[in-house]
């Protein structure tokens, strides 16, 4: 799973650096900004080993605090890492519990923290979504294309069964919610914006002939189509 967040951080203004942190309890990967990203957020991405109750517990209890504090001085951050930095744990849904993944959310202390839970039937469905697709990115604009596929009909029937759906789509959705860079654009808003591109793009005469062809609500019949149109082209250039 923790490879499939590297990959959306990566496509999104994100790169790994080469820091080398104590790496027998877990697999952690962390990224900085890239320079032509304005953002200044860094993520720090935690597989545990032991995908236990247990062990989110103690990690966050033991480790956490040496981890920020060994990032702070390895020269691989600025400044602002101290304030702008959150960690996402990657664990097996089965294998922790919702007080935990409150405790760990909650905790105030170095590292903000998102707990992304995953089966290993969504894991497998997602990988190879983005292998049929031939997906080499998972930026904001095809995350949302993923989301909003299928006329958006995809999102309408997860909406009506998000607690028995458990493959690709429940999972990238699932990640995008603890991933604070990516938003979600629905269909309509995309298609709200696409209006919006046309109609700034006209003169203010071909404005007006535009909106009094696409908001007549008048019954268009087959034996009156040319006068409508000239008696709407006629307005517009008055």
């Amino acid at each position: 799973m923790n490879k499939i967040i590297n990959i959306i951080l990566n496509s999104n203004g994100y790169q790994e650096t080469d820091i080398n942190l104590h790496q027998e309890l877990a697999e952690l990967n962390l990224f900085k900004p890239r320079v032509d990203n304005h953002r200044q957020e860094y993520f720090l991405v935690v597989k545990l080993h032991e995908q236990s109750n247990e062990a989110a517990k103690q990690f966050l209890e033991h480790h956490t605090q040496d981890w920020f504090d060994q990032i702070i001085i390895s020269g691989f951050v600025g400044q602002e890492f101290e304030k702008n930095c959150t960690l996402i744990l990657c664990h097996k849904e089965d294998q922790v519990n919702r007080t935990t993944i409150l405790m760990i959310e909650e905790d105030q202390y170095n590292f903000k923290k998102n707990v992304i839970t995953y089966t290993e039937d969504e894991l497998i469905d997602l990988q190879g979504y983005i292998d049929r697709n031939q997906l080499s990115s998972l930026n904001e604009e095809v995350i949302n294309s993923v989301i909003n596929e299928n006329s958006g009909m995809s999102f309408i029937q997860f909406k009506n069964n998000n607690k028995e759906q458990k493959d690709y789509y429940s999972l990238l959705l699932k990640s995008i919610l603890k991933l604070p860079f990516i938003s979600y654009l629905p269909q309509e808003q995309q298609l709200a914006n696409l209006i919006d591109d046309i109609e700034q793009s006209f003169s203010p005469s071909q404005l007006i002939i535009y909106k009094n062809l696409t908001e007549n609500s008048e019954l268009w019949e087959e034996d009156n189509i040319e006068e409508k149109i000239e008696g709407i082209w006629g307005r517009g250039r008055d």
